[in-house]
């Protein structure tokens, strides 16, 4: 069990599958949360009791980063700990994928991981450092020709975790990344139902409960991982192996 007693936690796309349970889960584990989504924000928050908030953010908003981290501090004080969770997914290659769509996944999740980095520093210096989680996936480790968009935003995302890493490690922030397999939740699937990535013949033939994947981000936004900066974490199943036959 982790212990966040005292530390003020902002999870952003908090109204999704993993963003509810790292609400939840911090909230169990002493934490004040911060449940930061662009709806039923508030209605994560009462989920997740103790000392927890809602805040509207869309992440692709400087402004309304600035607001949040602002809320944050006024409740709770200076922020210790950010989880970049949310995350914009569209099915496509090359050549099918819409130019606008291709800019809406990158803006979510690329650009706004930048924003919330740089919106969180400040508030995170005053407590004297913290920790930076960015939710990334297999998708910035391996080819994806059908989730170009998403995967060149994973792939981005994690030059941008690394050069957060080292700008920031004197301020005592650090900046590590999750990589989690197939997570069980709406995004796992395309809209026809059908799973986006089969899991059946992988070591782990099945897909990430949401509470396994938060223990990880939990873990390297805990003090445990205190000694890891610019690290990434891959809990995938197996998936890197490829198919055991």
């Amino acid at each position: 069990m982790f212990d966040f007693t005292g530390k003020t936690v902002l999870i952003t796309g908090a109204s999704g599958a993993l963003g509810t349970t790292l609400s939840v889960q911090f909230a169990q584990a002493g934490a004040n949360v911060v449940a930061a989504s662009r709806s039923r924000y508030d209605e994560v928050a009462e989920k997740a009791g103790g000392r927890s908030l809602g805040v509207r953010l869309d992440v692709t908003s400087e402004t309304e980063w600035a607001e949040a981290v602002a809320r944050t501090e006024e409740h709770f004080g200076p922020l210790d700990v950010l989880v970049n969770n949310a995350a914009y997914l569209r099915i496509g290659n090359v050549e099918s994928i819409p130019l606008e769509e291709f800019r809406r996944v990158v803006d979510t999740n690329l650009t706004g991981a930048l924003l919330g980095i740089r919106a969180a520093a400040p508030s995170m210096r005053k407590a004297g450092g913290g920790a930076i989680v960015t939710v990334n996936s297999i998708a910035g480790l391996t080819a994806a020709p059908e989730l170009v968009a998403y995967s060149s935003s994973k792939w981005a995302l994690r030059g941008l975790m690394r050069a957060a890493a080292k700008g920031l490690a004197r301020d005592n922030i650090r900046v590590n990344s999750v990589h989690p397999g197939i997570i069980e939740t709406p995004l796992a699937y395309a809209p026809d139902g059908s799973a986006i990535v089969p899991v059946g013949n992988l070591a782990v033939p099945r897909n990430a409960a949401p509470e396994e994947i938060a223990g990880f981000i939990m873990f390297a936004a805990s003090d445990q991982a205190r000694f890891a900066t610019g690290a990434e974490l891959v809990a995938d199943g197996g998936y890197g192996l490829g198919p055991l036959d």
